[in-house]
């Protein structure tokens, strides 16, 4: 009894402390600048404090009138006063409003103890923009400088009309006249509804002149991205924003940077200087694809492509295998092509395909050749014929669809061994065994023998040999059926494989750090993660982006804390792909091991 009242207080106590702790949680939001312009940058906090009951769920409010330039930014602190612990979280985000007017952020929700608590409202008071500000150059001595013009970039486009699918060129262009120490990226764009095929980095700058409004410019490309519009509309590619060092000289007596440089007799005796600046935002119409006609063998393919077929040999023998050869070469996006459809006569057996592809991103166009390899094997003798394959896209030069068909292949299949048929390995499929014994010796104990009205078997044993085998069978048939299914569904087939492929990816990825090999091995953290969240999300290649996948894992109910782990994940990947040197051994370590704990944690949720 005594244990059972000491069991029974300590339950009441924790439940009490619980109770306690959820009672004192407290969810408060607040901005640093009120009002703000509509030009202006703000920050947004929301700040969860409890007492021992820990918070999850957080959910926000829409934010849809406002642009998320970052975000959430994390922060944890804790308190001890009188034997009490209180702990609060912060989750920050850089705020600016798409326009002019009077904006309310709603109040957020979070859970602690069981509990649900709401954040206060803010009404936002939003003023009309001041014009486009210069950017300014902030010295370590918290001085700026006016840089006018001097300094700026833009985002650059070879067309503003595409059909889907058709590709548009993207080029990041740094303007200056101004001394430049070191420049590096901060935050790439968002191309949402675009599937993006990157051009090889460039370390090293690349400088040409060209003149605007009468002044001379430095030019370089900074970035260079290849885009294939998944949706119609019209979609708009956000800035990229970036920081240059800038070298300032010591002379004082002009405000402009530039003149500066040529006003100054101790040139070259300069302080360093940081400067933030952002390209414009480039809007792009998408026309959707004719409807009618649509030919029959057209899966997506847009560009100029050309198609190609082979077989091995042209006699063979039943039960020999056959490789027939697809390749599809020419400009457009290479990797989403896929095979043509191949329509064997029955008496042929065949195999998927394996797929090899080469992509080539030189000059201004995405080029490339896919390889589609069968294996066949014909089953009976006879002259065979292999039907033309066909496939088909869409020339945007020409607003039209284009078909291209193969020549058909006659093969003449002998008779092959009058084994059973073989499958593609050489192992039988129905492996004949002869017993060692085919007399058997005249038994000469007469007492062995029966009488000839007696019962063979019993009828018990009888009636279970009969039931056994047939239930055995029932019980095959269903999981046959059941195991079939399983793999017809090819969602639920992919979901399962996700986790064992990027575990083989992630332990290259390891490889490839222990190499030393920075550009290979961001690569392959990059493919791993985004190859895993669209097989275990079920979303398509071509559909892939951040926003994409944050929608998926809000609807599957995944937590909002690893949500945002993995869309910082995502983003810092793609942003470590091209800005390779920027980042130490220490931070590749933690990616990795980032990858690693945020999938082991996926998987868990995703489970459930």
């Amino acid at each position: 009894m005594n244990l059972i009242r000491l069991y029974t207080i300590i339950v009441l106590t924790f439940v009490l402390s619980v109770l306690t702790a959820a009672q004192d949680a407290k969810l408060t939001a607040g901005v640093d600048k009120n009002p703000v312009g509509a030009d202006e940058q703000f920050t947004l906090e929301f700040t969860i404090s409890t007492s021992g009951a820990s918070a999850r769920n957080l959910k926000l409010p829409d934010l849809s009138k406002f642009l998320i330039l970052s975000g959430p930014n994390q922060s944890t602190s804790m308190q001890i006063i009188n034997g009490t612990v209180t702990s609060s979280q912060s989750y920050s985000y850089v705020l600016q409003p798409r326009e002019a007017g009077k904006v309310t952020i709603g109040p957020a929700t979070v859970e602690v103890g069981g509990n649900q608590f709401r954040s206060n409202a803010i009404d936002m008071s939003v003023t009309k923009a001041s014009g486009q500000k210069k950017p300014q150059a902030q010295t370590q001595q918290n001085e700026t400088v006016d840089i006018g013009d001097n300094l700026f970039i833009r985002a650059v486009i070879d067309r503003a009309r595409v059909y889907q699918g058709e590709q548009v060129l993207v080029q990041f262009k740094l303007y200056t006249r101004l001394d430049l120490a070191d420049v590096s990226i901060d935050k790439l764009p968002s191309m949402t509804s675009f599937w993006s095929e990157e051009f090889p980095f460039q370390p090293n700058i690349n400088w040409v002149v060209e003149v605007i409004n009468g002044k001379q410019y430095k030019v370089g490309v900074i970035r260079k991205t290849a885009l294939f519009p998944t949706s119609s509309g019209n979609l708009e590619i956000q800035p990229l924003e970036m920081t240059c060092k800038v070298r300032i000289p010591r002379s004082r007596q002009s405000k402009d940077l530039f003149d500066q440089f040529f006003n100054d007799p101790f040139f070259g005796m300069a302080r360093l200087a940081d400067v933030k600046i952002k390209s414009n935002a480039v809007k792009i119409t998408v026309l959707p694809l004719p409807t009618n006609p649509v030919p029959e063998s057209f899966q997506g393919a847009v560009g100029k492509f050309s198609l190609k077929a082979d077989v091995n040999k042209h006699r063979s023998k039943t039960n020999e295998p056959i490789t027939l050869k697809a390749v599809i070469s020419g400009t457009g996006n290479v990797k989403i092509l896929e095979a043509p459809k191949l329509k064997l006569p029955s008496d042929f057996e065949q195999y998927d395909p394996k797929v090899k592809e080469e992509i080539e991103r030189t000059g201004a166009l995405i080029n490339g050749t896919k390889t589609f390899e069968w294996l066949i094997v014909p089953r009976y003798p006879g002259e065979k014929k292999i039907p033309a394959m066909e496939f088909s896209y869409f020339d945007a030069s020409q607003h039209r669809y284009i078909t291209l068909k193969t020549n058909e292949f006659n093969v003449f299949v002998e008779k092959g061994s009058a084994e059973a048929p073989q499958s593609a390995s050489g192992i039988s499929k129905e492996d004949v065994k002869l017993l060692n014994q085919d007399i058997r010796f005249i038994k000469t104990d007469a007492g062995s023998f029966r009488e000839k009205n007696s019962e063979l078997i019993e009828p018990t044993s009888a009636v279970l040999m009969t039931v056994i085998p047939f239930g055995a069978f029932i019980t095959l048939l269903f999981y046959r059926k059941k195991a079939l299914a399983e793999m017809s569904d090819v969602v639920s087939f992919r979901s399962r494989k996700a986790l064992k492929i990027a575990a083989k990816k992630l332990a290259n990825a390891k490889v490839l750090l222990t190499a030393n090999k920075p550009d290979e091995f961001y690569a392959e953290v990059s493919t791993a993660m985004w190859q895993y969240v669209s097989d275990k999300l079920a979303i398509d290649r071509a559909e892939l982006s951040v926003d994409n996948v944050t929608q998926q894992l809000q609807e599957k109910k995944v937590s909002e804390e690893l949500t945002e782990k993995i869309k910082a994940l995502l983003e810092s990947c793609e942003f470590a792909r091209f800005a390779p040197g920027s980042s130490s051994q220490e931070e590749k370590n933690k990616m990795y091991e980032m990858a690693s704990s945020i999938i082991v944690a996926a998987e868990r949720e995703l489970i459930r």
